[in-house]
């Protein structure tokens, strides 16, 4: 554990690592960082480290202390509201004590001291008297998806597409070398398997989920149930104050991706590019193309806000409804994926619209460098926001383009893993068949969290796991 630590050290604050001296004794700005992590994405606190990243130690007589106040604070209801069970632990590192510990993200909301906190960059910030964003954690939270609420009264027959259905038979079939298992469904029979109908097992309640009338409903069921199924396209060029062509798309998702793609295409320029294989791609056609899927997959469907693209002469806007995670802008470096809406996104890659969860993260800055030579801008906030420069560097040349694209994503994917991920990747990379029980066991780090970095790493293509489950191996890819 004392590399794992020193490697975090060494990257600093960030969302999810906290440095504190505690040269006098506990901090008590420690249970706001307590709170933030709890009610964000977790993470590490390290005491006797400065903000320079420097390791001064604490003082020996001191420890005991600090780790007694420490548990007693956690486990008190008027500091941490619910309260919870934690402890710091002791390390020397170059000779210095250091105390540590670890918070995983909860299932609930937490206080301290009446106040609510998240976690945003490398700071905890007081959201108390933001109702909306305290109910987007909430629903962040919450171990269900609306994606799955159940409709029973919806009728196949008469409220569902059934042109559509066909639609995505086809395309599913397409999408495989063999024939795809839905060519001898029924149409319940592939809601089913899609799992677009589903039956509760509590209640004995069955029909269509959300999901599936979003993605098939026609349109008069779908501003029954859902109204906030919308996204509002914009041309503004000359009409700033308003807009120059619009098209307000009211519909299921499968059409409205289609109208969205066109919507993008007329009014924005098809450069084509050499990739690095120089191959002739479209990096206009990719970008549209990933972040409408976005837009359609990963939006937070029952929120009233109305999603909007919106095409200016010099950059490309997308924005949706979103439950945030990290609350600021993302790169390559804090960015993790996570489904907003796994149904909705296993189905738009069943189809073979969509890819792996994650990779339009990287297809869209990739693509935007080969379009324009800028990069693009992410913002999860409230509205997830996507900004794609338009206006080409004229100064940069085809080769100057796929070196830029190719230089500046490999330099940021090669110093992506900090923290957690770090530790995990040194873990495999030492021993192959390590296991994530393993793992957890001898970093302290929750198996939860475990997980969901190797998810991240085989995502990213850092490692594949090659053979069975129980005998087979980690391989690094890099």
């Amino acid at each position: 554990m004392k590399e794992e630590l020193k490697n975090i050290i060494l990257l600093g604050e960030n969302v999810n690592t906290e440095l504190k001296e505690a040269s006098k004794g506990l901090p008590k700005s420690i249970f706001e960082t307590v709170c933030s992590f709890l009610n964000t994405i977790g993470g590490y606190i390290i005491l006797g480290v400065n903000d320079n990243k420097e390791i001064i130690g604490i003082e020996e007589e001191l420890i005991e202390k600090i780790k007694k106040d420490y548990t007693a604070q956690c486990n008190n209801q008027d500091i941490i509201s619910p309260s919870i069970l934690s402890e710091l632990h002791e390390i020397k590192i170059d000779g210095k004590i250091l105390l540590y510990t670890y918070i995983e993200e909860s299932n609930e909301i937490h206080k301290n001291k009446g106040k609510v906190y998240i976690r945003n960059y490398e700071g905890d910030f007081d959201i108390s008297n933001n109702i909306p964003l305290i109910a987007n954690i909430h629903n962040k939270k919450r171990k269900i998806f609306d994606e799955d609420m159940i409709y029973p009264y919806v009728s196949i027959e008469n409220d569902l597409s059934h042109d559509l259905i066909d639609k995505a038979r086809k395309l599913a079939n397409s999408n495989v070398k063999k024939r795809h298992i839905w060519m001898d469904m029924n149409d319940l029979e592939l809601l089913k398997s899609a799992g677009l109908y589903k039956i509760d097992k509590v209640t004995g309640k069955e029909g269509v989920t959300l999901a599936g009338v979003m993605i098939f409903g026609k349109d008069e069921i779908i501003r029954n149930v859902n109204p906030y199924c919308r996204t509002d396209a914009l041309y503004r060029v000359d009409d700033l104050d308003r807009y120059d062509d619009r098209d307000f798309v009211e519909t299921n998702l499968m059409d409205m991706y289609d109208r969205l793609i066109d919507f993008i295409a007329k009014y924005t320029m098809d450069r084509f590019a050499l990739d690095e294989n120089a191959r002739r791609v479209s990096p206009r056609n990719v970008m549209a193309r990933e972040i409408i899927l976005n837009t359609i997959m990963h939006r937070n469907i029952t929120d009233g806000h109305t999603s909007r693209v919106i095409i200016y002469k010099d950059k490309l806007i997308c924005e949706n409804p979103n439950s945030f995670r990290t609350m600021g802008l993302l790169t390559i470096k804090n960015y993790t994926p996570f489904a907003k809406n796994p149904t909705i996104a296993k189905f738009f890659r069943e189809i073979g619209y969509a890819d792996e969860l994650g990779s339009g993260f990287i297809k869209i800055t990739k693509n935007s460098l080969l379009y324009s030579g800028k990069p693009p801008v992410f913002e999860d906030k409230e509205m997830f926001r996507v900004t794609i420069p338009l206006l080409r560097d004229e100064t940069l040349d085809e080769k100057d383009l796929i070196n830029l694209a190719n230089g500046t994503l490999n330099g940021t994917l090669n110093g992506t893993l900090n923290g957690t991920l770090k530790i995990v990747y040194e873990k495999i990379n030492n021993k192959n068949n390590i296991t994530q029980k393993e793992i957890s066991y001898e970093t302290k780090i929750p198996l939860r969290t475990v997980k969901r970095n190797i998810d991240i790493l085989k995502e990213d293509g850092y490692i594949q796991r090659v053979g069975a489950r129980k005998n087979g191996y980690w391989k690094i890819l890099k």
